[in-house]
């Protein structure tokens, strides 16, 4: 894994687009063991700006209490974009593809056997397309990044369901499925 703390490193010292003017700091992938798992966001909030870390914020408690209950113990938390951008907007789509070399490393490094895109800008980032999250949510798709084959479980971003009690459930199914996927030999439940 000293490839990880090379890619660390890359994304500290980054200024490729604007967002390094506003940024307190870049906000690298946390890993825990061997992970077979990516667990992509959109981008850090104010949180993880001000820590430096993945999900750390409101959302980043729910994800995490999400992946315990699902039964993971190794795991990869990332973004699509490495930097907050000015007050919480959505991340472009030319930082997202400045960005992209990152997490493409990342894969190149761990070899993950499913990511799990959080949200509409985290299934753009990875799959490249773009359609409404409702028809993608629960679905499995398959991804190229670096040369490296991968399944896609798309979900919501934990930030979504903490504005939209409602989607709960549906998220902590699809944690749990995508434990269940590489753990458990695909059963869903």
């Amino acid at each position: 894994m000293d490839c990880l703390e090379g890619i660390r490193e890359a994304i500290r010292s980054c200024c490729s687009c604007d967002l390094c003017k506003t940024r307190t700091q870049p906000v690298p992938p946390e890993t825990v063991g061997s992970p077979k798992v990516f667990f992509v966001g959109e981008a850090p909030g104010r949180e993880e700006d001000l820590q430096g870390r993945p999900f750390v914020g409101r959302a980043g408690k729910l994800l995490r209490e999400a992946m315990e209950e699902a039964g993971f113990k190794e795991y990869h938390i990332t973004n699509v974009v490495k930097c907050r951008p000015p007050n919480n907007r959505t991340p472009k789509s030319t930082e997202i593809e400045i960005c992209k070399r990152f997490l493409i490393d990342e894969v190149k490094c761990l070899k993950p056997e499913l990511l799990v895109a959080l949200g509409k800008t985290a299934m753009k980032g990875i799959l490249g397309f773009d359609v409404p999250l409702k028809e993608a949510r629960g679905k499995v798709y398959k991804a190229k990044l670096g040369g490296i084959s991968a399944k896609v479980l798309v979900t919501y971003h934990p930030a979504a369901v903490l504005r939209r009690r409602s989607l709960k459930e549906e998220f902590f199914m699809d944690i749990k499925k995508a434990y269940n996927m590489i753990y458990k030999q695909g059963k869903l439940f």
